[in-house]
């Protein structure tokens, strides 16, 4: 199955270099193609001259946080760093073209971990490092899910990530910790208020703060139609024992285990605003940040914002904890994160450079000093070091990273599609009221069937 897949896509690509070969759109390009090298522009005259390193990246807060320390690298290795920044919704394509073009001018791509399979299996990249006592000096084993990172018939380190990202619960710890608010919410549930562990503790605390009438809901949560709506589905499905499919890309949601996940997450709507159903990622986070929730099932990101007297009213007043299972064991209990980070390209002709950026990027002295600058470091050390004090929810972001199974969201083609499209759309039928949980996911099965099967599966 993986060599067929792995023919096929490189068929694509095939396809998608001819076309572009065929369109003439630029000679020079298909005239260097493969031998592009952003080391070789123009820096090698001079042994004394630096050479350059180009990164890709998509503007963002990951790639302003590692731009920080560009001079502390540039002054130890005496290599010059050029750092290419592209939106958000151009960056894939573009990045995608450069390298089926083969006008690849860039030694490391910053991506999420879920674009690596694609671009290695097509030969597009380079282990980060294949010797062990090289593999040994990244200290691999100090990040959480470094055992998703490695690829091929060989299981060779391609990526090396950054920044972490988790979904958990953002509370306020303000009412929390409020003694009014835990003597109320004792004498009516009859335990602490408390982070909670469980899942019936979670639905009680977001019935306890849930009060319209003081512009307060209990928790934020994200109904419209995307990916992110999904999240909410994904982990309440892991606490039931279901999955998106098996090993062998057998759909594993239209079950018990959704059914329940489904109406658990209805149920916990109750407790959200009216408008949750339409919110996305900027309307939610608006929401908690302006402190109109009591707590918000979102990501580290809306943790590390909620720090921001700029953007947010609820400064010092938030913690994070993690998504609760339904019994209060995290073991073997699956969890999506999102992992972002470095690979090397194959073009590149300053691959010992380029090692030596990871090295320095990711060490825990690096990434402690981007933190102020939006980093969530990917190191355990790091998450749990001198900067845990200063930053409370790295040390919960760290305990949820240790403590479930990690899995990066699918890493098939068609795994987009699948978290993206087939069961939010699902999701979001079900919590609209268009139809029941069994009939919402057997038109999700019946959509991914059709589109496995169609891709050979």
């Amino acid at each position: 199955m993986f060599k067929t897949r792995k023919i096929a896509l490189l068929l694509v690509v095939s396809i998608i270099v001819g076309l572009l070969a065929a369109c003439g759109g630029n000679s020079g390009n298909s005239g260097n193609a493969g031998t592009a090298s952003p080391s070789a522009g123009g820096q090698e005259g001079a042994s004394s001259e630096p050479k350059t390193l180009t990164i890709m990246a998509e503007q963002s807060s990951h790639a302003d946080a590692f731009k920080s320390i560009i001079p502390d690298f540039e002054a130890k290795y005496n290599v010059k760093v050029n750092v290419v920044e592209l939106p958000y919704d151009q960056y894939q394509q573009q990045l995608t073209l450069k390298f089926t073009s083969g006008s690849v001018d860039f030694d490391l791509a910053y991506i999420p971990i879920g674009w690596v399979s694609q671009y290695q299996v097509a030969g597009y990249l380079d282990p980060i490092a294949t010797a062990q006592d090289k593999l040994d000096q990244l200290e691999p084993d100090d990040f959480p899910g470094i055992e998703n990172a490695y690829y091929g018939e060989n299981e060779e380190l391609y990526f090396v990530p950054y920044m972490n990202e988790t979904h958990g619960i953002l509370y306020r710890t303000d009412l929390f910790e409020d003694p009014a608010e835990k003597e109320a919410f004792k004498a009516k549930y009859g335990y602490e208020l408390a982070p909670p562990k469980t899942m019936k503790e979670y639905k009680e605390i977001a019935e306890f703060f849930n009060r319209p009438d003081e512009n307060l809901s209990g928790v934020t949560l994200m109904g419209q139609q995307s990916i992110l709506v999904g999240f909410g589905f994904y982990n309440r499905l892991f606490n039931y024992g279901g999955d998106l499919y098996d090993a062998e890309y057998k759909q594993q949601f239209n079950n018990e285990a959704g059914v329940n996940a489904l109406n658990d997450l209805k149920e916990l709507f109750e407790y959200a605003s009216p408008a949750a159903k339409q919110y996305g990622w900027t309307e939610a986070m608006g929401e908690f940040l302006q402190g109109r929730s009591a707590m918000a099932e979102m990501a580290t990101t809306v943790a590390q914002a909620a720090q921001d007297p700029n953007q947010s009213k609820v400064v010092g007043k938030v913690g994070f904890s993690a998504i609760p299972t339904n019994d209060g064991n995290a073991e073997g209990i699956k969890r999506f994160y999102l992992p972002f980070g470095f690979a090397v390209t194959k073009a590149s002709e300053a691959k010992e450079e380029a090692f030596q950026w990871i090295e320095f990027a990711t060490s825990q002295e690096m990434l402690e000093k981007a933190a102020p600058v939006g980093n969530i470091p990917a190191r355990s050390s790091a998450l749990t070091g001198s900067l845990a004090a200063e930053y409370g929810y790295y040390a919960p972001h760290a305990d949820i990273m240790n403590s479930f199974r990690l899995e990066p969201l699918p890493l098939i083609p068609e795994g987009a599609t699948i978290t993206g499209d087939i069961l939010p759309a699902a999701i979001t039928k079900f919590l609209y009221g268009g139809d029941t949980a069994e009939n919402a996911l057997k038109q999700a099965a019946d959509e991914f069937d059709e589109l496995m099967t169609s891709h050979g599966y």
